[in-house]
This record gives structure tokens, sequence and C-alpha cells, in this order.
């Protein structure tokens, strides 16, 4: 894929961003005085749900389509936006030619509506639209905007990125920190949402590496984590159990940023292994040996 194919689609998948977070914007707290009716999703009594997600997933595919890109939603899956998991069917029928001139098949959107929910439905600001680009396994593209924060990163490989604040009207490239060491790291990590259940709660190596780094915040959305390890904010980030919309974009950032991305044993990432490690680089064999002693061994 060209530079120039690569950058209509990161203009078209910014678009698409800011489709998704002005459905966001309309509905939240702040703006209509309520909380946001929530469900449960897959029986899990922390895993919501909103028809905002809907809405929001509904407005982002609406754009994506233009590409002819195949796209892996949160919620609809596969089904909506024409694909499947492994390989997805192409939705060219409602494509602009010229977005994807040479695009090769096994190009797929992996897109999160609303990644943040729980924060979204109690009118907290962390939250977020996630969209990314994978090719032939490789996530290549990353937007996340979040709107009650003001900011919106974008990024493409071979393209750079940039972190904008919408309430300020500043731009700047993005670049990961320079930090050197665990114990003058910040970091940030997440719990799966079966962590009432499992004794694989991420609890244990929580606890270890925040006693041996500046600290490690739970903020509950992985794009913005990633993003902020992206603009230098965070020193590094881990997590499992998560799906390919959750990490696509958020990888991608980090890349395009000079981060190092893996997955939690240091083996190569893959977006649908739902597990990873991200980072500045510098503090990245370091987060792997605190992590090693508090996980299960590598999936074989």
């Amino acid at each position: 894929m060209n530079q120039e194919t690569l950058r209509g689609l990161l203009d078209l998948a910014r678009d698409a961003a800011w489709a998704g977070a002005a459905v966001l914007e309309r509905h939240a707290r702040h703006v209509t005085g309520r909380r946001v009716d929530f469900a449960n999703k897959g029986g899990s009594p922390i895993d919501l749900v909103t028809e905002v997600d809907h809405e929001s997933e509904r407005a982002i595919v609406a754009v994506l389509r233009r590409a002819g890109i195949p796209i892996v939603a949160e919620e609809s899956g596969a089904e909506e936006s024409g694909a499947e998991e492994s390989g997805a069917e192409d939705a060219r029928s409602d494509a602009d030619a010229s977005l994807t001139p040479g695009a090769p098949g096994d190009a797929v959107f992996y897109v999160d509506p609303l990644d943040g929910t729980t924060n979204y439905a109690h009118g907290h600001p962390f939250h977020s639209v996630s969209i990314g680009l994978v090719l032939e396994g490789e996530p290549v593209l990353g937007v996340v905007h979040a709107p009650m924060l003001g900011a919106l990163w974008t990024g493409a490989r071979d393209l750079g990125g940039s972190r904008r604040d919408l309430f300020r009207g500043i731009e700047q490239p993005l670049a990961v920190s320079t930090v050197d060491s665990l114990d003058a790291s910040l970091g940030a990590t997440g719990f799966p949402y079966d962590r009432r259940t499992s004794a694989d709660d991420n609890l244990a190596a929580f606890g270890a590496l925040t006693k041996s780094t500046h600290g490690v915040l739970r903020c509950g959305s992985a794009a913005l984590d990633l993003a902020l390890v992206a603009d230098g904010t965070y020193d590094l980030y881990w997590e499992r159990k998560l799906k390919p919309w959750d990490l696509a974009a958020g990888a991608a950032l980090v890349a395009v940023a000079g981060g190092r991305v893996s997955d939690p044993w240091g083996a190569r990432f893959s977006s649908a292994s739902g597990a990873i490690a991200a980072s500045n680089g510098r503090v990245h064999d370091a987060l792997l040996s605190a992590i090693a002693r508090h996980q299960p061994e590598a999936p074989r």
C-alpha cells in the first residue's frame, strides 16, 4: 500500500472518527443531564453496551464504507460491515475507487465506536472512538478521538502522526517519551471482564508494577492508554483478554511514534491475540520481565 493510498485512508478514518465522536457528544451526560441507559453484554455484569455504541458505530461504518475495505466493528462484528474475522468479505459496492488504488485485499479496518463504555455510561470523560487499519496482520494506521478530552490522535506508517488539542487549537507530532528506567516510568493497564470469576485478573502484575514505577493507572480505555503512550504521556502499557478493535489503532500510533509493541511475552504483536505490551522502547524489556512473573505462560 503506497503512501498516497494510506494518506487517503487516514483522512477517511479521521472523518469517520469525527462522525462517531459527534454521536458521543450529542448523548453525553453533561449535555443531556442524565446517565446513558445501558445493558449488560454477553451475560457479564460489568461488560456494558449502550444504544450510543450502536449509533456511533453506524455513523462510522457509513463513512468507512467509501474505502471498499472490510470493516470489523465491535457491536456488529463482521455482519453489518460485510466482513469475516479472517479475511473479510469485500464491501466494495459502496467504494470510492480513488481511495484504494492498489490496496490489497487483506486490509481490514477495526472499529471500536465507544471504547470506555462504562466510563461513558457514568459520565466519565475518559472514552474514545478508535479506528485502526491492519494490513497483513500489522496495524499501520490509527485514529483515536476523545471528544470530552478535546483530543485527537492520528498516525500512519511512514506518514508520522500527531496529537491535536481541539480545545486550544494546538497540534504536536507524536513521539514516545525518553524515560529509560522502570522506576521513573508512568504506566497504565486494565483488568478483564471476567475478573470477578477468574484468578487470571492482572491484579498481581498491577500491584508489582505499582510498587516499582511512579505509578500505574487504570483508566478504562485501551485505545486511549495506547494513544497516551504514543504521545509520551505514559511510558508503558500492558493488558490481556482484549479484542482486535481495542488494540489496532493504538498499536499503530505507538509504532508511528517510535515506540515498541509486542505481546506481553515479547513475541510479535497480533491484534487478534488480544494481548499487548507497549512502551517507549527504552523500558520495554524491563516491563516484560516485571509482568512475566505474574501471568500465564505464553500461548503455544
